[in-house]
């Protein structure tokens, strides 16, 4: 049976505007990302997906579900949006910079462009590179269907390259052992670490984007 992908990442869904009220999920999976968003505010949402299993949940929870290799798949005919959300599927692909750069076209004024991308470089993984492991793994940073990876800096260069200028760009993670001083205390440790290492202690890179001036 093929996996069908249910989640919502949190720092993406933090990041989607109020106001808006037309949403391109690029990767939606099941529909359930998409779903929690149409159940927060009125919002039109449309998903792409590779995946026929994947469509046939998601078009019980999304206005509209397109089925398409993302790989040579030409977005324009979906219309324009306000947000766009790339979710964990750039690194699925093997040139994620066209992709993004066909997605401008769907993006209309004002819009914003949320792209989260898995950090190859995250410590135990660097862990497992010192030990001389480079093995795949059915899902998780090194899931055997990545064919791309990213770390801060290569993340922050896909999109100027696509067209884009990152107009935020946080890493999402937790500092070791920083649960052993209290939530307060804890929760400071975490900011000031991902702030100053974000390409260490950063499991995801979160970008939120606007298509770069001329």
């Amino acid at each position: 049976m093929p996996m069908i992908y249910q989640s919502i990442n949190q720092a993406v869904f933090e990041r989607i505007a109020p106001g808006a009220r037309t949403l391109l999920d690029v990767g939606c999976g099941g529909g359930v990302f998409g779903a929690a968003v149409k159940s927060s505010r009125a919002c039109t949402v449309v998903g792409v997906t590779y995946s026929e299993a994947e469509a046939v949940q998601a078009r019980e929870r999304l206005d509209r579900v397109v089925v398409a290799d993302l790989n040579d798949f030409e977005p324009a005919g979906l219309g324009t949006f306000g947000c766009i959300v790339c979710s964990h599927v750039l690194e699925h692909l093997h040139d994620p910079q066209q992709v993004l750069s066909r997605l401008r076209a769907c993006l209309a004024p004002g819009g914003v462009l949320l792209v989260a991308l898995p950090n190859v470089l995250f410590w135990k993984q660097r862990l497992e590179f010192v030990r001389g492991r480079f093995r795949y793994t059915d899902g998780g940073l090194m899931d055997r269907t990545h064919v791309r990876f990213f770390d801060w800096h290569s993340a922050d260069q896909l999109v100027r390259d696509a067209g884009f200028e990152a107009i935020e760009r946080v890493a999402d993670g937790v500092f070791p052992l920083s649960r052993l001083f209290g939530t307060a205390l804890s929760a400071r440790i975490n900011r000031a670490a991902l702030r100053r290492f974000p390409g260490l202690f950063g499991v995801q890179f979160v970008l939120r984007c606007v298509p770069a001036a001329a």
